[in-house]
């Protein structure tokens, strides 16, 4: 029999792979683009993980609680995302804070990409003007994205992407 536990992460992995084919329908790519360039083609697959803590956004210069809701889930793209989608889906800057004498109030998961896939624009994507290609993103290796998020995970999303373009 399947722990409760391992049953939700299941299903919140279907439902990461659900939302990443909408993704991919409403930016026009091909079927599953989102969840091969997460799979990288190393023969690796995406990882999936489950962390506990209370979760903030960062919006209009403030942090904000999200405010748990019943029977919701609440859906962050991630950095990767924005750079795949060339900038149409943006990342949120966010934090988790553990919340002193609270029960536990949310899961978070994550599906993210093999440590070897390579993260870049979607070609569709990007527009070609003159012949030249107006990528406002970096391609980059995840785990070495990895490397310098676990450096600046705190700070803004923009100096990671330079310093990932430099590598």
């Amino acid at each position: 029999m399947t722990e409760p536990m391992e049953e939700y992460r299941s299903e919140l992995k279907k439902l990461a792979e659900k939302v990443m084919e909408v993704m991919d329908e409403n930016l026009g790519l091909p079927k599953e683009y989102i969840k091969k360039a997460f799979n990288g083609g190393y023969g690796e697959n995406a990882f999936f993980g489950t962390k506990v803590r209370g979760l903030q956004i960062h919006k209009d210069g403030e942090w904000i609680d999200v405010q748990p809701l019943p029977n919701a889930i609440v859906i962050n793209t991630g950095d990767q995302i924005e750079v795949l989608s060339n900038g149409l889906y943006k990342s949120v800057w966010h934090r988790v804070l553990p919340i002193p004498g609270e029960n536990r109030r949310s899961i978070a998961s994550f599906y993210n990409p093999s440590l070897k896939a390579t993260i870049a624009p979607a070609p569709e994507l990007v527009e070609k003007v003159d012949q030249e290609v107006d990528q406002a993103y970096p391609k980059f290796v995840f785990g070495d994205y990895m490397s310098v998020y676990a450096e600046q995970k705190f700070l803004p999303k923009e100096p990671r992407f330079h310093a990932v373009k430099a590598m």
